[in-house]
């Protein structure tokens, strides 16, 4: 890899097999000498290395690309290692299962080289077949683009609660230790990417669809098991005492809190193994919705569903 990179993007892939294609072909019609592409294959068992490793030798620049390889141990160690081997000045994130949309590899480029921000958001789409892209509509952290005014930004990222890897790319100075949660396959990014927008200064909002975001049931937000929901609540009791972000502002804080509680609550709600709503967690959310209560930020529906959790968890019982 040449000295000059200016991006490194991130692909952990695991049995990607079906949709990989697609993204390295779409990753391939921008690629520059300025990027890296550091493909970390996270133990696949259904030729996706195989796919890659073509893809590479049939680029028209495979100089641009690094293949690494590891026994399976989930995406948060696949992006770790990926960083651990990335060049670039900025790191970027992208999945296996999505594409990249025209324009991503040289809008960023331009932002960087003309701005050196410390943190830049990216627009997106959510698509189910590629088909449908051109009529998928755009979705956006902020209404302008440009430069955000850091409070404000961090503000509207955290009431969106939106925390993608990809939607984002930061310049690696920043935060240089900056890792995902190892042993953690399912909300790592809000484990994690929060410590990017503590660290960031300058925030950029580019305010294009630069990345398609593929839905479908494979992804690991339809298949949340036991040990994902223990993970999350060991995170939301740390988040609540501050051993979690413990610089972290307490409106930030706050807004945190109560989006990953209102996911519990509704993690508890879809398991239908489940007769009866965690008592402790009950109480905790109580607990909670007394702190937030008079709270403008959060909707009375949410507010309610979350103080009688128990009540509202048998409610829904009853009805199915």
């Amino acid at each position: 890899m040449q000295s000059n990179t200016v991006l490194s993007v991130i692909v952990p892939f695991y049995n990607a097999a079906r949709y990989f294609p697609q993204l390295l072909h779409s990753i391939d019609m921008q690629l520059t000498e300025k990027v890296q592409v550091v493909l970390v294959c996270d133990g696949a068992t259904d030729g996706s290395l195989e796919l890659a490793q073509q893809h590479i030798s049939n680029s028209m620049q495979p100089e641009c690309y690094l293949l690494l390889c590891q026994t399976n141990s989930g995406v948060s160690i696949a992006r770790n290692n990926g960083i651990a081997h990335a060049t670039g000045q900025y790191i970027g994130f992208i999945d296996a299962d999505d594409i990249l949309l025209p324009g991503y590899i040289s809008s960023l480029l331009q932002v960087i080289l003309q701005h050196q921000p410390d943190l830049i958001e990216l627009g997106y789409k959510r698509f189910t077949e590629a088909s449908a892209l051109d009529e998928a509509k755009p979705r956006y952290l902020h209404r302008k683009t440009g430069w955000l005014a850091k409070d404000k930004a961090m503000t509207e990222v955290f009431l969106a609660n939106r925390w993608f890897p990809w939607l984002r790319v930061y310049r690696r100075c920043i935060a240089a230790d900056f890792q995902f949660p190892p042993g953690i396959a399912f909300c790592e990014d809000m484990m994690s990417i929060p410590t990017l927008y503590q660290a960031a200064q300058r925030l950029y909002h580019l305010r294009l669809p630069l990345y398609a975001y593929r839905e479908h049931a494979a992804s690991a937000s339809f298949h949340v098991n036991a040990e994902h929901q223990q993970q999350l609540q060991r995170f939301f009791t740390g988040l609540q005492q501050k051993q979690s972000f413990p610089s972290m502002p307490e409106v930030l804080r706050h807004i945190l809190l109560f989006n990953l509680a209102y996911l519990l609550y509704k993690l508890q709600l879809d398991n239908k193994t489940l007769h009866s709503f965690p008592s402790q967690l009950a109480q905790q959310l109580k607990a909670l919705m007394r702190q937030f209560w008079w709270s403008p930020r959060f909707s009375a529906r949410k507010k309610l569903n979350l103080a009688f959790a128990a009540f509202f968890f048998r409610w829904e019982r009853n009805k199915s």
